[in-house]
């Protein structure tokens, strides 16, 4: 027995100093947190497909994943994003890398493993033991008198879009708790594009739920600039227009028209306006300087190319808008609003992102100004070689010349 005992502590040594054995722990760690959110979103996919909710209103409308306003479809974006840095984290090998060791003690990976679950633990209770009702009174409570006495849909604001608001709120509380407990300050930079889409989307839904319809005015004032591009693109393509603008509650501005004698009117509110957008580019774009090496010219120079480009892509989904309403009528351009429109930005971003990386890893501005460069001298020295052989030529053509 003895002998056995020796063993096995002999093996519990070598196992905690084998560094084989210590990647495996550091892989089980990060895999299990992963794991809890891809269940909690696994979960919410099932019971929202075969209409199991509890909240009525989000079986009455089909399924929330396929939509982006006011949907779900941007958790499977925040999962996707969460495991892309995930992978890229464990591909490093410097020592300010994800390791094990920074966790600490049991009890702090007992309370990280409880705050990585939160989602999972929210749905269930949500969906199963009635807490439902409680999140519907906390909005009644916060601001259903308010959504009563000014907008007619105040019902389902109420009982769909404020759930959902605090379903994303809640995603992103677990998620920034968990990167915080686990890595520290450091896992803020580790999963800094995925911490600011989750945080950037529950944001904007939670303040257009609270004040909806544009009633928020200093937001809603910056839609004016983008309705007035919208309908000089308009104009320039042939299209006959009214914009106008009342002020009020709901003051957003309008684009009108009259086509096939049918009158079609756009009203466009902030986050239609592409200030969302420009939120959200603006805390991804910051975030991903934050854990970049690029200089300071050139990150002032790409944000603000990146934020012409995301300024353009909301004016060009407002015209895609126009368009489907005006030729296949309200219902297919409802369905451009409400599920491929945010495509449009969330594509942008990435392949924004994606162009600035290349550029930074394959030197692309450096080699460009080298070709340059090079091109340069080689037409100087042509220029010169140029010079030189007429100035020969004509060195040679005086000397021919005899005198009289």
């Amino acid at each position: 027995m003895l002998g056995q005992g020796a063993n096995i502590s002999s093996l519990i040594r070598w196992s905690s100093i084998h560094p084989g054995y210590k990647v495996v722990k550091k892989s089980w760690f990060h895999g299990s947190l992963l794991a809890c959110f891809f269940a909690a979103i696994v979960l919410l996919v099932i019971l929202d497909y075969f209409n199991l909710e509890s909240l009525t209103l989000f079986n009455e409308r089909g399924f929330y994943f396929d939509y982006t306003w006011k949907g779900r479809l941007f958790l499977l974006f925040f999962l996707w994003l969460f495991v892309l840095e995930f992978s890229l984290n464990l591909d490093k090998n410097s020592k300010k890398d994800l390791e094990y060791e920074h966790i600490g003690s049991k009890f702090k990976i007992i309370v990280n493993f409880i705050c990585a679950i939160i989602p999972l633990i929210y749905i269930f209770s949500v969906n199963f033991l009635g807490v439902d009702q409680t999140i519907i009174n906390l909005g009644d409570m916060l601001r259903g008198e308010y959504w009563r006495a000014n907008f007619g849909d105040w019902h389902h604001i109420l009982n769909a879009a404020w759930p959902l608001s605090f379903e994303y709120l809640v995603f992103t509380v677990s998620f920034l708790a968990t990167i915080l407990l686990a890595y520290g300050k450091d896992g803020v930079k580790k999963f800094a594009i995925t911490l600011a889409f989750i945080s950037g989307i529950s944001v904007i839904y939670l303040t257009d739920t609270i004040y909806p319809y544009g009633v928020l005015r200093p937001l809603q004032l910056l839609a004016l600039p983008t309705a007035a591009c919208a309908a000089v693109l308009l104009d320039i393509l042939g299209y006959s227009f009214v914009l106008s603008f009342s002020p009020g509650l709901d003051a957003m501005p309008t684009i009108r028209t009259y086509a096939g004698g049918q009158s079609f009117s756009i009203g466009i509110a902030w986050p239609c306006a592409g200030v969302h957008s420009l939120f959200l580019y603006t805390l991804i774009i910051l975030f991903l300087f934050k854990k970049s090496n690029i200089s300071s010219f050139r990150k002032i120079f790409y944000f603000i190319v990146g934020a012409i480009g995301t300024y353009s892509v909301n004016i060009l989904r407002i015209i895609v808008y126009f368009f489907i309403l005006v030729n296949e009528g309200l219902s297919a351009a409802q369905t451009f609003h409400d599920v491929y429109a945010e495509l449009l930005f969330v594509a942008w971003i990435l392949l924004y992102i994606l162009l600035i990386i290349s550029i930074q890893k394959f030197r692309l501005v450096e080699k460009i100004i080298h070709g340059m460069q090079a091109s340069r001298n080689f037409l100087q020295m042509k220029k010169s070689n140029i010079f030189s052989s007429i100035k020969s030529k004509e060195k040679r053509a005086r000397t021919k010349v005899k005198p009289v």
